[in-house]
């Protein structure tokens, strides 16, 4: 067994859940107070509980969408860095880099999502999730997780574009 990959393989699971974590609460705090002030939606709220699930569901699914080039990036590390330190540093470093930016990614996907499907309705989504309608809620949550879905791929595609694969020599 390798012992180098085992630690690094343990080092990414922690790290991807401490930070899975982190990331998945300050998106609760953040969608809960931006929209339940802003909307007036009280605490005890089904349809919102709803909406919120489906936010957390899709943060959750484009941030899983780091595995692939994470690994990717792993494999070109270890290639070309030979001390555990230094690996370890710089793979956190991708590991930072990649969680924030399919976060960043999932809450732009989720904001044009709702936007954009509350402006085609003929119905104010929110107003109808304030008055706890149920059937709106999951209809706007299942619009945010087809999106979630359609982007995912476009996410994974983004972040392989930065992993530190080596360059490739030209024929003349």
């Amino acid at each position: 067994m390798e012992i180098r990959l085992l630690e690094l393989a343990v080092l990414q699971l922690g790290l991807s859940l401490f930070l899975g974590m982190a990331i998945l609460y300050l998106t609760y705090q953040v969608v809960r107070k931006v929209l339940a002030k802003r909307y007036q939606i009280t605490e005890h709220n089904t349809s919102f509980s709803i909406f919120l699930s489906a936010i957390l569901f899709s943060v959750g699914y484009i941030v899983s969408s780091v595995i692939e080039p994470l690994l990717s990036t792993f494999r070109m590390l270890t290639g070309n860095i030979s001390e555990i330190s230094t690996l370890i540093l710089e793979f956190s470093k991708y590991l930072l880099f990649f969680f924030s930016i399919s976060t960043l990614i999932a809450l732009i996907i989720n904001a044009i999502g709702v936007t954009l499907f509350t402006r085609l309705t003929h119905i104010n989504e929110f107003e109808e999730i304030k008055k706890n309608n149920v059937s709106v809620a999951i209809t706007t949550a299942a619009i945010i997780i087809v999106m979630t879905l359609f982007a995912k791929d476009g996410v994974v595609f983004l972040l392989e574009s930065i992993v530190p694969y080596p360059s490739m020599p030209t024929i003349n």
